[in-house]
């Protein structure tokens, strides 16, 4: 197990420690950073002015969720066939300040060809996903990923289903076969489904179960790590 992992156990184990104060402090952290975000918006430290162009507005499911243009994923992939550079994401750095994850919202249904040119232009081996396709009658992500003996073709791109584990009973496996231009890879998803719209998931080590799996899925590649949630 990594020591990040090992530290996110011990900073759980610390805050159930607290006797009940756990909420208000993560509260707390929380307000920091949404105090720190507006502030940089403020000062023009970091701007989302890709975002807000007429051409990529409805790329966005949420229009007060835009990515950074500072940070932000730039596609380059398939630009020659008239597709835009823009999607709804942003590079995060690791500790030793390479790229190594992308934080994106979950695919619109007229965003998931950019989804899968983003996945394959940045070679990402692994996805974590967040929530549930529909969560009380409503539609929070479209499936970019194929179903059992029922591939699914977006643009250039063919997505097969060739293997689906439950590794417990928060977090589904899947093992997906993604093929452009005659050249296949295989991508794993990290599906976490109970982590419930506008609250926190019940069971912290199944949370850390998954991020646990991912790192073993991801090696020592060097490619970002892909999040989303809706």
């Amino acid at each position: 197990m990594s020591r990040s992992l090992d530290a996110a156990r011990s900073f759980v184990e610390q805050l159930e420690a607290r006797g009940g104060q756990e909420g208000a402090i993560l509260a707390g952290e929380f307000s920091d950073i949404r105090a720190r975000s507006a502030a940089w918006k403020t000062d023009s430290v970091c701007s989302t002015e890709a975002g807000s162009r007429p051409g990529n507005v409805r790329k966005n499911r949420y229009k007060d969720v835009l990515p950074y243009d500072q940070t932000r994923v730039i596609l380059s992939l398939l630009q020659e066939e008239g597709h835009g550079d823009y999607i709804n994401g942003n590079f995060i750095r690791g500790t030793d300040g390479s790229p190594a994850y992308i934080a994106t919202q979950g695919p619109l249904p007229h965003t998931l060809l950019d989804f899968w040119r983003m996945v394959w232009e940045f070679g990402v081996k692994v996805i974590l996903m967040a929530c549930r396709e529909t969560e009380n009658g409503r539609k929070k992500c479209e499936r970019y990923w194929a179903q059992e003996q029922e591939p699914l073709q977006i643009g250039l791109f063919c997505i097969t289903l060739t293997r689906e584990t439950r590794l417990n009973a928060d977090t589904m496996l899947r093992t997906l076969q993604v093929t452009f231009q005659k050249e296949s890879r295989p991508v794993y998803q990290l599906q976490y489904m109970s982590w419930p719209d506008k609250g926190v998931p019940g069971n912290p080590d199944h949370v850390l179960a998954m991020v646990e799996a991912a790192r073993r899925l991801q090696g020592s590649g060097l490619s970002p790590l892909c999040v989303h949630c809706r």
